[in-house]
């Protein structure tokens, strides 16, 4: 973690014995350690009781989504939801055939507009014209269809 080598710890030893001296070292080590012990306990204490409320709070969030699963199940009505599946599809049908015949009326007027062409040409020769189509090759233009 702190990447200490054998060669800082030596350094450190003898730094501590210079300063603190041979007759208080052992004293200073253990107290060291006992202050070392403490905060192990102290970040062990701490993420235990992190890691429980993290673990009560799924319980609660799982307990939630129980009761929503158990809910929906008690309410489950086949019957009643197909019932009401085939009333929406009726109301929806009923309500689309007036608006089909309001539409069918609007467009029959504009469809028999659209169905008289008004061209200067002659009908029989608009009529023969696509049924024949040897009758006037040099009228036509040559595309990539009739090439091939």
């Amino acid at each position: 973690m702190f990447d200490i080598g054998w060669t800082e710890l030596l350094v450190i030893a003898c730094v501590a014995i210079i300063v603190v001296g041979p007759k208080d070292l052992p004293r200073m080590l253990r107290t060291l350690g006992q202050t070392m012990g403490k905060m192990r306990r102290m970040s062990r204490e701490f993420q235990s009781t992190f890691n429980d409320a993290l673990r009560e709070a799924e319980q609660q969030a799982d307990i939630a989504d129980m009761k929503k699963q158990v809910e929906s199940a008690a309410n489950f009505n086949p019957l009643g939801d197909l019932k009401k599946s085939i009333e929406e599809d009726g109301a929806k049908k009923a309500s689309a055939t007036p608006e089909k015949d309001k539409t069918a009326e609007t467009a029959a007027p504009a469809a028999e507009s659209a169905a008289t062409p008004v061209t200067a040409e002659k009908p029989e020769e608009t009529a023969k014209a696509p049924a024949d189509p040897e009758t006037k090759p040099a009228d036509r233009p040559v595309t990539e269809e009739v090439k091939a």
